[in-house]
């Protein structure tokens, strides 16, 4: 059994080892990222090393339902005793969006522990680690896509944070920073999944960007091969063997797109109902931040009160940042969507016309693939991620925030 053991871990390290450095940093990031939801109550399974596969964990459930519950009996008794007390101001942005956020952690408790069958059998069928091991991806490539990720998970929250504790100095210096940490909770815990979402869709955009790269070396030196010069410099069976190398190649590179675009559509359903009301809830965050710095601004003008800067900056920094991650998750969705894409246009410029019958088969049959799946990123039916899901959403803010500002501003000056 020792030698056993020992085995599995030489495995286990040689595996590591041959890892690139950005694959090392995406493996450690879902480490990190699955026992987060295992420490927030939002996945009752852990990982066993006996079965190397998820399982159900009785003794996580029983710590998922406590967290749930204090979690739930603190927050929801908190929201009534602010009610009964008159201190709930329905007009205040970071109260409201903390509020919001409680609700969404506890229907993502409900709706993710419904749905725990379809998860595990997701984690347990995804060839993650062969799939991320297969692409040799360098640390630069996914540079800018690694610091998007960062800046939503760690940066957005500990802006908000750090504002908190210095609006909180600003209106009440006698209560502790730590007392800060109540409103920021609910705000992580709401955007834990939407975090898991957004950084999947780093990774799948990652193995599409490495699936074109590979297809447009393979282009070139298809493309050259048929040259008039390469037509006379390369043997007929030289040509014939390269393209059947070629061709298992990309025989390789369409089971993995396939595999890459219908896990992502798998894991969008998983995460869509909390998408989507955290989408709404950003929306609606953005369009109170928006309507309330009108407000101070209008109140300073007209009534000449007193413009309270350090309120109206805590304000427009939780309306920046709601608008913020719809901006990032709406271009991390496109750039995989023109990833995906991409992939049949590499194919249709490849010249087919003295290549080898089984090449021609393969492109062929990876073009039909890729017009076939033609994916699209439509959490529940609702709206399509993309870049026009920023303008449709704002168009809307402004329209409201249009129909707001006119009737205050009637009944500002009717009096």
């Amino acid at each position: 059994m020792r030698f056993l053991k020992a085995s599995a871990r030489r495995t286990s390290f040689g595996f590591l080892s041959s890892c690139s450095l950005i694959n090392k940093v995406i493996l450690i990031g879902i480490s990190i990222t699955t026992l987060q939801n295992n420490l927030y109550g939002l996945l009752p399974c852990r990982f066993s090393f006996r079965h190397r596969k998820f399982i159900f964990s009785k003794p996580m459930a029983f710590y998922c339902f406590a967290v749930a519950t204090v979690f739930g009996v603190f927050y929801l008794e908190s929201l009534w005793k602010d009610f009964m007390s008159e201190q709930f101001n329905q007009l205040d942005a970071i109260q409201i969006y903390c509020y919001m956020n409680c609700i969404v952690v506890l229907l993502n408790y409900v709706t993710q522990w419904a749905i725990m069958g379809q998860i595990l059998r997701f984690l347990n069928t995804i060839p993650l680690l062969s799939t991320i091991n297969y692409f040799k991806v360098s640390f630069m490539s996914k540079s800018r896509s690694v610091l998007f990720a960062i800046l939503k998970m760690i940066a957005f929250p500990l802006i908000m944070q750090l504002t908190l504790i210095v609006y909180q100095k600003q209106t009440h210096p006698e209560l502790s920073w730590i007392n800060t940490i109540r409103t920021i909770i609910p705000i992580i815990l709401g955007n834990q999944l939407n975090n898991c979402f957004f950084g999947g869709m780093v990774i799948a955009q990652g193995m599409f960007m490495q699936i074109n790269q590979l297809l447009r070396e393979m282009l070139q030196e298809v493309n050259r091969m048929q040259t008039p010069v390469g037509l006379l410099l390369l043997k007929p069976y030289y040509r014939m063997q390269r393209f059947c190398e070629l061709a298992d190649q990309l025989d390789e590179l369409a089971s993995k797109y396939s595999l890459i675009a219908n896990y992502s559509r798998k894991y969008l359903v998983l995460t869509s109902f909390s998408l989507v009301i955290s989408l709404g809830i950003n929306l609606f965050s953005t369009t109170l931040g928006c309507y309330r710095q009108f407000q101070a601004v209008a109140d300073y003008l007209t009534i000449e009160d007193t413009y309270d800067a350090p309120r109206a900056l805590a304000h427009f920094v939780f309306l920046l940042i709601p608008f913020l991650e719809i901006v990032l998750v709406a271009c991390i969705s496109q750039q995989e969507l023109n990833e995906a894409k991409e992939a049949g246009n590499l194919l249709q410029q490849m010249n087919l016309e003295h290549a080898d019958v089984r090449f021609k088969q393969v492109v062929d049959i990876f073009w039909l693939e890729v017009c076939t799946i033609n994916l699209k990123l439509m959490p529940m039916g609702l709206l399509e991620l993309d870049c026009s899901m920023v303008n449709k959403m704002y168009t809307t803010v402004a329209g409201i925030l249009l129909f707001l500002i006119q009737n205050d501003l009637n009944f500002r000056f009717s009096k």
